[in-house]
């Protein structure tokens, strides 16, 4: 099945909305449109491969009879970062109503397909890992806008962007500061999914999540944590540089 027709028969028989694909002409178009009782949505559909070099490296490693490791840095990729640029501007020339939610939606492929997948999450929310080293039951976990953000920087074209992998994986990542933010949050497509999705807003009121809200220089880590320090009134506070791992191995059978 290919991306586009999973994409149709996924919000049509999972989220119960109504898919109109949108005719492909000379100018570069969003795949559908999409409604529900009250809202229209136009979603533009990207598939991503991981880093094709693996499955090569992978058969090589299992011919000589050695196990296979990945092992990659969670922070962004321009190459992302361009496929969700590339859908924002297939929406954009498209949009007639400024309540129409603009939705891109990325289905990642592959081997090693889910830190591609994590990839493109951070650097939607120029996200990273920080510990508070202050006590053993200090906060630990995801802090949003530590640095560059392709949501505040498309804060006015994107909405949210669906993440899926092959496996069905499903994370709908919104955008807070999208002025349609809080339709958004009400709206079918995200009321349909009760796990999945990423909200800073609401995982930092949960205690979850730190944000960087103020103004200071994100090109610069450490006056960000200068910042949140002050903000979350912590003085052991660290980044924390995360990577995915994981090992593959060739089971003979007969």
């Amino acid at each position: 099945m290919d991306t586009e027709t999973l994409v149709k028969r996924t919000l049509e028989e999972h989220f119960k909305l109504n898919v109109e694909k949108i005719p492909e002409s000379d100018a570069r178009t969003p795949d559908f449109l999409v409604r529900d009782d009250t809202n229209e949505y136009l979603i533009e559909v990207k598939e991503k491969e991981a880093n094709p070099a693996f499955g090569e490296a992978r058969e090589g490693a299992f011919s000589r009879g050695e196990i296979f490791e990945v092992s990659e840095s969670l922070a962004t990729k321009s190459v992302l970062q361009n496929v969700v640029r590339d859908g924002r501007r297939q929406i954009k020339a498209h949009v007639t109503d400024e309540s129409t939610f603009r939705i891109v939606w990325i289905h990642c492929t592959g081997l090693a397909y889910d830190v591609t997948l994590e990839q493109i999450i951070v650097g939607l929310y120029g996200s990273e890992t920080v510990v508070d080293f202050s006590s053993d039951d200090a906060f630990a976990g995801t802090c949003y806008y530590f640095g560059f953000s392709q949501f505040f920087k498309y804060r006015d074209s994107i909405d949210g962007v669906m993440v899926t992998g092959r496996k069905g994986e499903a994370t709908l990542c919104i955008n807070n500061h999208s002025p349609r933010y809080e339709k958004l949050n009400a709206s079918a497509l995200v009321q349909s999914m009760p796990v999945g999705v990423r909200d800073p807003i609401h995982e930092e009121r949960d205690g979850c999540a730190f944000i960087v809200d103020g103004e200071v220089d994100r090109s610069k880590p450490d006056e960000v944590l200068s910042y949140l320090r002050k903000k979350y009134k912590t003085e052991k506070l660290n980044v924390i540089n995360m990577r995915h791992m994981e090992v593959h191995m060739a089971v003979p059978h007969k």
